[in-house]
């Protein structure tokens, strides 16, 4: 009887906890950028969110692709991105799109910034009365390039992950549905904070509400959808999910963690719908950012624990666990101190950045 054995080989995690916090503030941004356009529209509901949206936009659009370039464990390989053409990859798609994503958020951003501000400087005034010429159409315009472009990135980074057919896990079309809705959940808990923060009109704070109520409706929906179609047509992502969920304990207490803290989120979002702003804004705020983040890291870094051929778990080292922490500290340090010097900037000049 003819023995075979099979070794593998020792080979880190592709996905670092960097490309978590790249998928979570690249997700920002995107969205940001899908709503900027409506808000700039003269009386539209979202109007009184558009210099927070720019905001949001610019800086997250920086500091997203600081941690993915980190994540490619030799940062100054990307360049390889533009010199081996490989159409048929997501990531190599995404490395042309990215770029685009980038440079437009930050001239919107910057654009209504100036305006803003409102300089003294010939080439600044010069762009600020250009962005207003005529009517705004050029920032519109801008906004709406920046848009399209954020498109491509929510697609892009929904595909990538989606098209690797080994993790079984990730083999279904509503994973880059739940990024979208996700993110979009982490955008609104973070307006829902900066309204906190920085209060302004009461009523403001309730189309907030609103709009998390339907993203966590939409979120319901598809993992409904998904546990059907993944009934009806035995779709591996599903029987995947059945299979860990059945034998690891482990899988099991993140399934009863996740739908905890989706089951307080909704119940907090349903009792201050119609309440006057509060410190108690600060749980759903908090919870709905915690929530996506938490989305990105089962997904990127859990369902790498479950090998790809072979039985039982792997686990997440304790060294890797460290530098988590120390990486989702400095990401954030980053955005903080950014946003802290925007803002800054603004109260020094006298405006009123609300």
């Amino acid at each position: 009887m003819p023995v075979i054995e099979l070794l593998t080989t020792h080979a880190d995690a592709p996905w670092l906890p960097w490309a978590v916090q790249y998928f979570f503030l690249i997700g920002l941004a995107a969205t940001a950028a899908l709503l900027l356009p409506f808000a700039l529209r003269e009386g539209s509901a979202l109007a009184p969110w558009r210099w927070r949206l720019a905001f949001i936009m610019g800086i997250s659009a920086v500091t997203g692709p600081v941690a993915l370039l980190a994540d490619l464990h030799q940062p100054f390989r990307f360049w390889h991105f533009y010199t081996q053409l490989t159409p048929s990859s997501w990531m190599w798609i995404g490395a042309l799109i990215l770029p685009v994503f980038v440079t437009l958020a930050l001239v919107v951003s910057l654009s209504m910034l100036v305006r803003l501000l409102k300089p003294k400087h010939p080439w600044l005034r010069w762009w600020c009365e250009l962005s207003l010429w005529p009517q705004g159409k050029i920032l519109q315009l801008l906004a709406w390039l920046t848009a399209c472009s954020a498109v491509g990135i929510l697609l892009y980074t929904g595909m990538e992950v989606m098209v690797v057919r080994s993790r079984a896990l990730w083999d279904t079309y509503w994973l880059p549905v739940n990024f979208l809705l996700t993110a979009l959940l982490a955008l609104f808990g973070l307006l829902l904070l900066l309204d906190i923060l920085f209060p302004r009109a009461s009523t403001q704070i309730l189309p907030l509400r609103r709009a998390m109520l339907l993203t966590l409706g939409a979120l319901t929906a598809t993992i409904v959808l998904w546990m059907v179609s993944g009934m009806v047509l035995n779709s591996p992502s599903w029987l995947e999910a059945v299979r860990i969920f059945s034998h690891f304990e482990f899988w099991r207490d993140l399934l009863l963690v996740s739908l905890s803290a989706g089951a307080l989120l909704w119940l907090l979002c349903l009792a201050r719908r119609n309440r006057p702003r509060s410190h108690l804004d600060f749980i759903p705020a908090l919870l709905a950012l915690l929530c996506s983040w938490g989305f990105r890291w089962v997904v990127l870094m859990n369902v790498q624990t479950v090998p790809k051929y072979g039985a039982g778990l792997y686990h997440l080292s304790p060294d890797l666990l460290g530098s988590a922490g120390i990486i989702v500290a400095g990401t954030i340090g980053l955005w903080l101190a950014m946003a802290a010097a925007v803002w800054a900037l603004l109260d020094n000049m006298g405006v009123r950045h609300g």
